[in-house]
């Protein structure tokens, strides 16, 4: 029953995002017809999201699936197994955090006020340890790594420029539309397209801000503006120092900066200091080096995020020369 239960998230997942195959709806529908649990557990998920910031979206949500309840035709109950039931429940927050449809956004963590006003921000924040992919209004497509933040206007489809704040990491699939850029407002810098798709780095506590485009075209401009635009071409990599204000650009296997979303951190010949930063972010944690030597080791590699902290870090000192130890939420690694 359980490997039932993984492919219907799977095929719900994909019907929300509108990316099954004719063979994986006919499943779909299959698996809705065969028992009210799975009924029972489509119109939870279709609720789950912390507020529904445009009262006609929730509207047209319902009516989106009162009519693929009459389309499959299980408008007649059947009687569900309760401990299967509370099965779906230990597992509804991971699929809440990957779903969205064309016609609503759910919002995790953060209230969002709406009131008559012009202007309403919408946030989406990403908790330690997690990574979400969001549908944007216009159906652009935004992947948030781990503790990263997301802020756009709620009138996002009106406006002149489809703009974003982003504080974190993301990686943007965007919807071409030539008379409306989108602009991503990374702190400092600010990354404007028309439609392509690309990745940016931007951690409040990350001393550069980086973008890695992997296909079509972006200007990269700071917020002052005193060193002029950047244009990036596929496999082109900008970096931008806050402290010094200047940016530059350099040829890139772009493709690794996104292959978090795969869950791996990648890098090449990449300082362990850069490494270590990224693991904090990614698992939550503090790690302290108390080794000048391990500070400015140079690594290539790839590593999954399915291995644990003490996995990876085990990874990155294959010859074992470094000895750890943990000191409340902090580990401390010290040479041997």
């Amino acid at each position: 029953m359980e490997e039932k239960l993984k492919e219907f998230d799977h095929l719900l997942t994909g019907y929300l995002f509108g990316s099954l195959t004719s063979e994986e709806l006919g499943a779909l529908s299959a698996l809705l017809k065969s028992d009210a649990l799975y009924r029972e557990y489509y119109d939870e998920m279709a609720k789950l999201h912390a507020k529904s910031f445009i009262p006609r979206f929730e509207q047209e949500k319902r009516s989106n699936y009162l009519q693929l309840s009459r389309t499959l035709g299980f408008d007649k109950p059947v009687k569900a197994s309760k401990k299967i039931f509370l099965s779906f429940r230990k597992i509804a927050v991971v699929i809440a955090l990957m779903i969205t449809s064309t016609i609503a956004i759910y919002y995790m963590y953060n209230d969002i006020s709406i009131s008559n006003q012009a202007s309403q921000m919408v946030e989406m924040e990403v908790p330690p340890g997690s990574q979400t992919k969001i549908v944007l209004p216009d159906g652009s497509i935004a992947f948030l790594n781990s503790g990263s933040v997301l802020k756009y206007d709620a009138s996002y489809s009106n406006r002149k420029n489809r703009e974003v704040y982003l504080s974190g990491e993301g990686y943007f699939e965007i919807k071409k539309d030539e008379k409306r850029p989108f602009v991503v407002h990374a702190q400092e810098l600010n990354v404007k397209v028309l439609g392509t798709s690309f990745n940016v780095r931007a951690y409040e506590e990350d001393p550069e801000i980086e973008v890695s485009l992997i296909e079509g075209k972006v200007n990269a401009y700071s917020v002052s503006e005193t060193e002029g635009n950047i244009i990036l071409y596929p496999d082109e990599h900008l970096i931008y120092n806050k402290k010094t204000k200047k940016m530059w650009s350099s040829k890139t296997s772009a493709s690794l900066a996104i292959r978090w979303i795969n869950g791996r951190i990648s890098f090449v010949n990449t300082p362990l200091r850069d490494i270590v930063r990224q693991i904090e972010q990614r698992y939550n944690v503090k790690i302290e080096i108390q080794t000048e030597r391990m500070k400015n080791e140079i690594f290539s590699g790839s590593i999954s995020t399915k291995l644990s902290i003490d996995g990876i870090l085990d990874y990155i000192d294959v010859d074992k020369k470094y000895e750890r130890t943990q000191r409340g939420d902090t580990i401390v690694i010290t040479d041997r």
